[in-house]
C-alpha cells in the first residue's frame, strides 16, 4: 500500500514543481519582451526624438551662423561706400575671402533691384537679374534679412560654376518601398541661404547673400553623426545614420548600400514622404532604410514660405536592439533549463524528506477515525517535524476534549433532568399554592371593605398587596414552567414595540428617562405571540428603568439582515451596569441582585423562555458605570405555517 502512495505523491511533486518552473519561465519571457518593447524601445525612441531635436539644432545653427557673418558685412561702411563707388574689385575680393572663411559656395551683392553687382565665383559675370530670388526679393520688399533653405536650380548653380552645377548633380537610384517618379537625375539643388540689405545713410542700396549648397556635401550628416553616434558599429554597419533629403531624394548621407557606398541617390520610404513632406509632420517610428530597418526620426526641412522643400533624418540600426530582445529571450531559457534541472534533484530530496512523514500522518489519522489516539514519532526538527509534534498535540488536545465532552455531556444530561424536575416542581407547587391564594385574596379583600377600624383596615391592606405579590411570583412560576400557551400569528415587531412604548413612557419610573426608537423601516412580519412579546420587552425596559434610578436614555433599535434572514432587536440603557460575574447568572430562574421584596428573579427567566420558544436567542453585553445592551434576535421564516401554539 505505501508504494504506489508514494510514488502518487512524487509524481505530484515532480509536476508540481515542473509546473512552476515552466509556468514562471514561460511568464519570464512574456515579462523580458514586454519589459524590452514597452521600456528599452520606449527609450530607444526617446533617444531618437532626442537625436532628432540635437541634429535640427546643429542644421539651424550653421544658417544661423551664416546669417550673422550676412548681416555683419552688411554693416561694414568701407563695403558701403564701395557698392556706392561701383568699385567691383574691392567687393570681389572681400567676397571671395567670406566665402573661404566661412566655407560656404556661393557669396553675391545685388543693387537695390536686384541686379548683381559682384560674385565671389564667376566675378566677371554681372548684371543678371536676382530679384526673383526668393531671399533676394524679401530683402527687398522687407528691408531686413532672412535665412532657412533652398531650393537653388541648376540655372543658377552654372551661373556660379560648373563644379557647383556637377556637385548638385545626382542619379536617382530606384529604391525598395519608396514611390514611384518619373526622373533619373537630379539637376537642382537643396541649399542653405541667408541674405541681408545693406544701406549707407539710412538709405536701401543693395542686399548681400551667402550659400551652402548641401547636395554631395557630408561635412554637415558626418559631423552630426560622429556627435550623436560616435562609431559604433553592429555586423558592420554604423548603428547611428543621418540623411539629408530634398524633395524624397537623399543628397547628403552615411547610410551605406549594400556595396559599402553612401546611397546618395535614393528614395526614402513612400509611407514616410506621405506623411512628412505632404503633410508636414514628424514621423517617429520603425522605417526600412534603403536595405535595412531603422528606428528612425524624420523632419521636414522648409523654405521661407513655410513650404517642405526636404527632409532630415536621424535613425538607429534596429538590430542592435533585435539583439537585446536575442540575448533576454536566450538568457531566461537558460534560467528556465537551469531551475527545471535544479527542481528535479529538488523533488527528489522532498519526496524522502516529506512523503515518509506524510504517509505517517495519514496512517495515525486513520487509526484517530477509529477512535485509537497513536502518536507519530518526531524524527527532524523541521517544518515536517513540527508539523508531526503538532500532530501529536492535537492527539492530546482531541484526548482531553473527547474527556472533557464526555463529562460536560453528563453534566448537561443531569442539568437538563434538574431543570426537568424544577420545572415539574414548579408547576406544582404553583398549582398547589394557587388555589389557597385565590382564597386568602378573596376573603382578606371582603374583610379590607367592610372593616372600618383604620388601624386593623391597615393591616389587612399588607395582606392583601403581599398576596397580590406571591400570585405574582406563581405567575412567574408558572410561565417559567411553560405552562402559558402560545399563539403565533403573523406580526409586526416594531407596531408591538411601538404600543408598549407608549404605555410605559406613562409610567412614573420612565418620567425622568429619555426613550429613544430607531426602527428600521420594512421591517418583515414573523409568526409571533404578540402578548408574549409585548412582555419580552417590557421586562427588558423596567429591568432598564430600575438600573436608570436617577436618570439616562433608553434606546430600542430594530434592523433586518437580510443575508441571515433575521430580525434584530436590541435595548440598550446607560444605567449602572451588571457585574462581571453576574453576567452568566441573570437568566436563572430566581436570580436577582434587587432589595428583597423588589424583585422575584423571574423577569429575565421568563424572558429567555419566550425568545426561545420563539426560535430566536437572546444575549447580553454589560459594563459597570456605563450601560447594558440586550440583543434579541428572530428567525424570519416561521417553523411551520399558518397559527402554531404550543405549551
Amino acid at each position: 500500500m505505501k508504494a504506489p502512495f508514494k510514488a502518487k505523491i512524487s509524481m505530484k511533486l515532480v509536476i508540481s514543481l515542473m509546473s512552476v518552473v515552466v509556468v514562471s519561465g514561460i511568464s519570464s519571457v512574456f515579462i523580458s519582451l514586454y519589459v524590452i518593447n514597452k521600456n528599452v524601445m520606449g527609450q530607444a525612441y526617446d533617444d531618437v526624438q532626442s537625436n532628432l531635436n540635437t541634429a535640427r539644432h546643429i542644421y539651424n545653427e550653421r544658417t544661423k551662423i551664416i546669417n550673422m557673418f550676412i548681416n555683419h558685412l552688411s554693416s561694414l561702411g568701407y563695403l558701403q561706400a564701395a557698392i556706392l563707388q561701383n568699385n567691383r574689385s574691392l567687393l570681389v575680393e572681400k567676397l571671395i575671402e567670406v566665402k573661404r572663411e566661412l566655407g560656404i559656395d556661393i557669396m553675391n551683392i545685388t543693387d537695390s533691384n536686384g541686379r548683381i553687382i559682384a560674385r565671389a565665383n564667376s566675378y566677371a559675370v554681372f548684371g543678371d537679374d536676382q530679384s526673383g530670388d526668393e531671399y533676394v526679393k524679401y530683402v527687398i520688399d522687407h528691408k531686413k534679412s532672412c535665412a532657412g533653405s533652398d531650393i537653388i536650380t541648376r540655372d543658377q548653380l552654372m551661373l556660379e560654376s560648373n563644379e557647383l552645377a556637377d556637385q548638385a548633380y545626382i542619379r536617382v537610384i530606384r529604391t525598395p518601398r519608396a514611390r514611384a517618379i518619373n526622373k533619373t537625375v537630379e539637376v537642382n539643388g537643396l541649399c542653405k541661404k541667408a541674405a541681408a540689405p545693406i544701406f549707407s545713410g539710412g538709405r536701401f542700396i543693395g542686399v548681400i547673400y551667402g550659400v551652402k549648397l548641401l547636395n554631395n556635401n557630408f561635412e554637415l550628416v558626418d559631423r552630426i553623426k560622429k556627435l550623436l553616434f560616435k562609431d559604433e558599429r553592429i555586423g558592420g554597419y554604423e548603428i547611428g545614420t543621418v540623411t539629408i533629403f530634398m524633395d524624397d531624394l537623399r543628397i547628403s548621407t552615411n547610410v551605406k548600400n549594400r556595396n559599402g557606398e553612401r546611397a546618395v541617390g535614393t528614395q526614402v520610404s513612400e509611407e514616410v514622404y506621405r506623411k512628412v513632406f505632404e503633410r508636414g509632420d514628424v514621423w517617429l517610428d520603425k522605417a526600412f532604410v534603403v536595405n535595412r530597418w531603422y528606428l528612425s526620426g524624420y523632419s521636414p526641412i522648409k523654405d521661407l514660405d513655410d513650404k517642405v522643400i526636404g527632409i532630415l533624418y536621424v535613425g538607429i540600426l534596429e538590430e542592435k536592439y533585435n539583439r537585446v530582445r536575442r540575448n533576454a529571450t536566450i538568457f531566461t531559457l537558460m534560467v528556465i533549463l537551469i531551475t527545471a534541472f535544479i527542481a528535479g534533484l529538488l523533488s527528489i530530496y522532498l519526496t524522502k524528506s516529506i512523503v515518509t512523514p506524510i504517509q505517517n500522518l495519514v496512517e495515525a489519522s486513520k487509526q484517530l477515525t477509529r477512535g485509537s489516539f497513536q502518536k507519530i514519532e518526531v524524527k527532524s526538527a523541521d517544518e515536517m517535524g513540527y508539523l508531526c509534534d503538532t500532530f501529536n498535540g492535537m492527539i492530546d488536545a482531541i484526548s482531553e476534549r473527547d474527556r472533557k465532552l464526555k463529562e460536560q455531556t453528563e453534566m448537561q444530561m443531569a442539568q437538563s433532568e434538574k431543570l426537568a424536575s424544577l420545572g415539574r416542581l414548579a408547576s406544582g407547587i404553583a398549582h398547589e399554592i394557587n388555589n389557597p391564594l385565590t382564597g386568602v385574596l378573596s376573603y382578606s379583600t371582603v374583610l379590607y371593605e367592610e372593616m372600618k377600624d383604620p388601624e386593623y383596615r391597615a393591616d389587612v391592606k399588607v395582606i392583601i398587596d403581599e398576596t397580590l405579590r406571591c400570585r405574582e411570583i406563581v405567575k412567574g412560576i408558572l410561565d417559567f414552567a411553560r405552562e402559558t400557551k402560545i399563539d403565533k400569528r403573523p406580526g409586526n415587531l416594531n407596531r408591538i414595540i411601538t404600543e408598549l412604548l407608549s404605555i410605559i413612557e406613562k409610567h412614573v419610573n420612565f418620567q425622568n428617562i429619555r426613550i429613544k426608537k430607531d426602527l428600521a423601516e420594512n421591517l418583515p412580519e414573523i409568526y409571533i405571540d404578540a402578548n408574549q412579546i409585548k412582555q419580552v420587552f417590557n421586562n427588558l425596559a423596567v429591568n432598564a428603568a430600575d438600573a436608570m434610578h436617577m436618570g439616562g436614555e433608553l434606546t430600542i433599535k430594530t434592523e433586518y439582515d437580510g443575508e441571515k434572514k433575521k430580525i434584530i432587536v436590541t435595548v440598550s440603557d446607560t444605567g449602572s451596569g451588571i457585574k462581571k460575574d453576574n453576567l452568566t447568572k441573570i437568566f436563572d430562574p430566581f436570580f436577582t441582585t434587587k432589595d428583597t421584596g423588589k424583585g422575584t428573579g423571574l423577569g429575565l427567566s421568563v424572558t429567555y423562555g419566550i425568545v426561545q420558544r420563539h426560535n430566536g436567542t437572546i444575549r447580553v453585553d454589560s459594563e459597570e458605570g456605563v450601560g447594558t445592551t440586550f440583543t434579541i434576535e428572530f428567525p424570519v421564516e416561521p417553523a411551520g405555517n399558518g397559527t402554531e401554539k404550543k405549551q
